[in-house]
């Protein structure tokens, strides 16, 4: 019996280096966008994180700085959402170590939002949206009862419901994608988020209108009356303890001494 040495087929050199070529074809079309995307979550994680935060800070000032002045009083804390925007981005959004009176130059962004091409992600602060409203309490019989007691007082009492901060930033697509108008890579993502604040009612305007408010609820205070002062200066002659009374006296800053003593030695 005879043994044919064995030949190749013909077609074997055609095929050698078919599977460096599909490893080419697959890398360039799926392991390279795929690298690009997982370096692209991190910095959409970011932006994320950093909106929901901006979105408390924001709910947060709200609640002590107004719109706008309540009516029928003067209030000093007044900020527009414009201003409180160029805060929020410039303490979340901007280079670290910026500072907040820094918020005109707002093409200064967090090395992080920036594309692997060197462009910014986050191309203006002003692309950063703010809008804070705050929600209304529902009617009933308590709360027209409180809403009555204010108006014959004129208690300064919020009667509204929690403060809503509503914060929007849109960063730019990614490069290889523009060429897509419906892909959202390509127009960019949006993220948005919302915080509320629900605050106590009690917003005096300073130590003064606190001592106005509070002297109304004082029974000693409609004592304070050039009647009872002429008794009071008249009695005083007799009785000097007279003398030191002050009805509906009230001072919101006024401290214990106690709390007022320095620190023994050793800071204990």
């Amino acid at each position: 019996m005879t043994h044919r040495p064995l030949t190749s087929l013909p077609h074997t050199c055609s095929e050698r280096g078919q599977s460096l070529t599909e490893f080419v074809v697959v890398a360039a079309f799926a392991l390279i966008p795929l690298f690009f995307l997982v370096i692209y979550t991190g910095k959409w994680s970011f932006t994320q994180l950093r909106t929901i935060e901006a979105a408390r800070y924001v709910a947060w000032e709200r609640t002590v700085w107004r719109s706008q002045p309540p009516q029928g009083r003067g209030w000093v804390a007044i900020k527009p959402d414009a201003d409180l925007r160029d805060e929020a981005a410039a303490r979340f959004f901007g280079q670290h170590g910026m500072a907040l009176a820094n918020t005109e130059n707002r093409t200064v962004i967090d090395p992080i939002l920036t594309r692997h091409d060197g462009r910014p992600l986050l191309r203006d602060l002003a692309n950063i949206q703010v809008a804070t409203h705050e929600e209304t309490i529902s009617s009933g019989v308590s709360m027209n009862f409180l809403g009555t007691i204010m108006k014959i007082t004129d208690i300064p009492l919020r009667m509204t419901g929690p403060t809503v901060a509503t914060v929007s930033v849109q960063l730019e697509g990614l490069p290889g994608y523009r060429y897509l108008p419906d892909n959202p890579l390509a127009s960019g993502p949006l993220f948005t988020a919302q915080a509320a604040v629900l605050t106590d009612a009690w917003t005096a305007n300073g130590p003064a209108e606190e001592a106005q408010t509070v002297k109304k609820f004082l029974p000693t205070a409609y004592l304070d009356d050039g009647a009872i002062k002429a008794v009071t200066t008249v009695g005083g002659t007799l009785f000097p303890e007279l003398k030191r009374l002050d009805f509906g006296h009230v001072d919101p800053e006024v401290q214990y001494g106690d709390r007022l003593q320095p620190y023994p030695s050793g800071g204990k």
